[in-house]
């Protein structure tokens, strides 16, 4: 641990919260303005271009997210067809599912191929494994549009080359809005359960940036339990249950999504023992349910991205590709933190 001053931990969460972005990995450099990160990635804003000049494309298009028992991946698809309709293109979207088991995603992704697909749009839920897949729908002359989980940043520095574009929410920082936040409301001792899904390199990465964090801080904690919760709310309730029986004073609980947030919730309210603090609930993604949470004072916060914008831009880019039109080759989505102090601004019947 370091031990650099608590103050610095409410300066370094409230300047994460404002700039809505964070320190991240080797293509980021230091902005000496604020001292925040800054992306060297593209950013764009498709939302306002005419994509009508698109509306007589004929596509067939192969949707492979980590999995579809998510609703994260379903309001991606949802951007994905908000982008066909406003083309007016006529566009078919394929999704394969293998409930984030990278090597039946590839099965799916396989039949896509050999079903004659135009693009590939896909998020793997492991990156290393998900390598074959991506080099499959090269060789069949297939771009690939690499969303949400970047494949440029693996094990080796990835395979980002088999990537057309790379449209993805900073996972890294989503992780690490969470951490500054947690560093800047304790200054004691902080003992911290984590939910975790060590599968899917987003989660991992979510991980790395939260206990970054709190080591940026100066932060004084400890790794209590740190459990498989799978990204899914009823096995991480399973999971964090008997945690809880095992050592019930924890002060937070760091989940890596927000369905396994929502089952460390239940819980915590199932608990069998007397818990002996009001302990603080953090997961990731931002869904509608987990605002409702957060207003109701049953979650602390979660590191939040669009998944709507995430599928909106991986069509356009689709489009843009099919036109002949150049696409930055990363462009990036930003992730940031809701709270109670927050919520309305997103509001809680829909994704942000």
């Amino acid at each position: 641990m370091k031990n650099m001053k608590k103050v610095l931990a409410g300066a370094l969460a409230a300047v994460m919260v404002l700039s809505m972005s964070a320190a991240a990995f080797a293509d980021e450099t230091e902005a000496a303005a604020d001292g925040t990160a800054v992306s060297q990635n593209a950013r764009v804003n498709w939302r306002d271009e005419d994509l009508t000049v698109y509306k007589d494309m004929k596509l067939k298009i192969g949707y492979a997210p980590a999995t579809m028992n998510n609703p994260f991946w379903l309001a991606v698809l949802d951007g994905v067809q908000e982008a066909v309709d406003a083309a007016g293109a006529d566009v078919e979207v394929i999704p394969v599912s293998g409930e984030a088991d990278q090597s039946l995603i590839n099965d799916g992704i396989n039949n896509l191929i050999a079903d004659g697909i135009d693009y590939l749009l896909a998020a793997p839920a492991d990156v290393a494994a998900a390598e074959s897949a991506f080099k499959a729908a090269n060789e069949a002359g297939i771009p690939v549009i690499n969303f949400d989980t970047p494949v440029d940043e693996g094990e080796n520095g990835g395979y980002g080359d088999l990537a057309a574009t790379i449209i993805a929410s900073d996972n890294y920082n989503a992780g690490y809005v969470c951490g500054a936040d947690v560093a800047a409301k304790f200054d004691d001792h902080i003992k911290i359960l984590v939910a975790h899904s060590p599968r899917a390199t987003s989660c991992t990465r979510r991980y790395a940036g939260f206990f970054d964090a709190l080591d940026e801080a100066g932060a004084d904690y400890e790794i209590v339990q740190e459990v498989d919760g799978w990204g899914d709310r009823e096995k991480s309730l399973n999971a964090v249950a008997p945690a809880l029986v095992a050592d019930p004073d924890i002060d937070v609980i760091f989940a890596i999504n927000d369905p396994s947030a929502m089952g460390c919730y239940d819980a915590v309210e199932q608990a069998t023992v007397q818990l002996e603090k009001d302990i603080k609930i953090y997961g990731v993604d931002g869904n509608p349910d987990i605002k409702v949470m957060i207003k109701n004072g049953q979650v602390e916060g979660t590191g939040s991205q669009s998944p709507n914008t995430l599928g909106f831009d991986s069509m356009v880019a689709a489009f843009k590709l099919e036109a002949g039109e150049e696409v930055e080759h990363k462009i990036d989505v930003d992730t940031f933190l809701i709270t109670a102090e927050n919520v309305d601004e997103f509001g809680t019947d829909g994704w942000q």
